[in-house]
């Protein structure tokens, strides 16, 4: 039974902390769980428990383990070492572990980002076996895990993918979106896997909130794996909620319809309308990758780019070489002039310009050069590093510079 009481939680742990050192491992366990199933915060009583547990964490059991870093994962509650104690009393366990007390526990380390390889081998390990008992969120959260960590093992993957194709109805999605988000992080070839998940996506589109929706056309694109059903049905079920979506979602939208060269002008435009309300929120990655985009879909929006342009500006320095040469080549490749944010551009690249390879040095002399903006110094900067990189340059570039 699901019955907040926030103030009885109050009384129980200012009653537990005292006598924290008489409880078991199931109470302990037992215990955070509950308030973080409730989603009531505890800081001193969380801190309690951690140290209560790890004398004792050799009489946890598996089930005992995985609830409680679970529990301290939900409630965003760092103890580094609790998770350490966690991991080593596991190991020797792991072979008792179910399937949902698996991937509970390495979701749990992996939202803390907490790394524990040689936990993760194991974990992989044991799973394989049974992994015929994973539920759908089961096996969406392991790889999810995994790929958050950037651990590889492809075995594990593989299997996932088997086990997937016959439950995949039973996919929310959340599951969908974070499997195919995982197997694009950690450049895994599974094309029947994107297959199957966008024939079950499609039919429950309309569940799937701002986040699911950009992460999983941003996969696709990763892979490089076309579905233009897909997408067409991502972009109708993006437009009505277009609002909800964060700075990363709305960059990352447009940059998966870009890089899959799929038209769809009518989103193109109501992700501008939403971008320029919150600009000032998006990062340099954000603001190179959402020009760029429109550049290459040949979208033109002139409003968004003087937008873009203003909030490039204070945050210039925060901009890496190819978020430069992207962005100045995205405004050339839409004729829109900026002289300040090319001066920016300039004075920041540069200080780094031999962080800048080929495509990189090609694409800023040619915006430049492309609109006629003056900047000799940027030009002889960009010489020295050039010569003696001449050899990696293809003939696009050559005869861009």
């Amino acid at each position: 039974m699901d019955h907040n009481h926030p103030m009885l939680f109050d009384e129980v742990a200012n009653a537990a902390i005292p006598i924290i050192d008489t409880f078991n491992s199931q109470e302990l366990a037992n215990t955070v769980n509950a308030f973080a199933k409730m989603d009531h915060p505890q800081p001193s009583l969380f801190d309690e428990v951690a140290n209560a547990a790890i004398p004792i964490i050799g009489t946890f059991t598996s089930q005992n383990l995985a609830n409680t870093v679970n529990a301290f994962a939900k409630m965003d509650h760092q103890h580094p070492r609790l998770f350490d104690e966690v991991a080593s009393a596991a190991i020797p366990i792991i072979d008792t572990f179910e399937s949902q007390e698996l991937a509970n526990t390495v979701n749990a380390f992996a939202k803390m980002d907490h790394p524990q390889p040689s936990l993760f081998d194991e974990v992989a390990n044991a799973a394989i076996p049974i992994i015929g008992t994973f539920t759908s969120q089961g096996l969406a959260n392991i790889v999810n895990a995994f790929a958050r960590m950037d651990h590889q093992h492809p075995m594990l993957f593989d299997e996932v993918a088997k086990a997937a194709f016959p439950i995949i109805g039973t996919f929310n999605s959340q599951d969908l979106a974070n499997t195919v988000n995982a197997f694009a992080k950690m450049d895994h070839q599974h094309p029947m896997v994107f297959d199957a998940v966008a024939k079950a996506a499609i039919p429950i589109i309309d569940t799937f909130n701002s986040q699911s929706l950009a992460n999983t056309v941003n996969a696709f694109a990763k892979m490089d794996h076309q579905h233009p059903i897909l997408f067409d049905e991502v972009a109708n079920a993006a437009i009505p909620i277009i609002r909800n979506f964060n700075s990363q979602g709305l960059a990352n939208t447009v940059n998966a319809f870009a890089k899959m060269d799929h038209q769809h002008p009518m989103l193109f435009d109501e992700v501008a309308n939403a971008a320029i309300p919150i600009i000032d929120t998006f990062n340099a990655q954000d603001i190179a990758n959402t020009v760029n985009a429109f550049a290459k879909m040949d979208h033109q929006h002139p409003m968004l780019f003087d937008e873009v342009a203003n909030a490039a500006i204070p945050i210039i320095n925060t901009f890496e070489s190819q978020g430069l040469a992207n962005t100045v080549n995205a405004f050339a490749k839409m004729d829109h002039q900026h002289s300040m944010l090319f001066d920016e551009v300039a004075n920041v690249a540069i200080p780094i310009i031999d962080t800048f390879n080929a495509q990189d040095i090609a694409n800023i002399v040619n915006a430049f050069a492309k609109m006629d903006h003056q900047h000799p110094t940027l030009f002889d900067a960009v010489a020295k590093p050039a010569i003696p990189i001449i050899d990696t340059f293809n003939s696009q570039s050559l005869a861009n510079t």
